[in-house]
């Protein structure tokens, strides 16, 4: 993963983190969805950063 392709992905999270709180409720509102891009997205992130020392 390049490091324009990380900064995106942390720039995604930061939208998500603020759209969040405004989305519907329900198991496929858009709260929940939200969630699991957020997730997905954090995941890519942790899996492609350099190991910390």
């Amino acid at each position: 993963m390049t490091t324009i392709e990380r900064q995106i992905l942390l720039n995604q999270i930061a939208i998500m983190e603020a759209l969040i709180p405004l989305g519907s409720n329900g198991p496929e509102g858009t709260r929940e969805i939200l969630r699991r891009r957020y997730r997905e997205s954090a995941e890519l992130v942790r899996e492609h950063s350099p190991p910390k020392t």
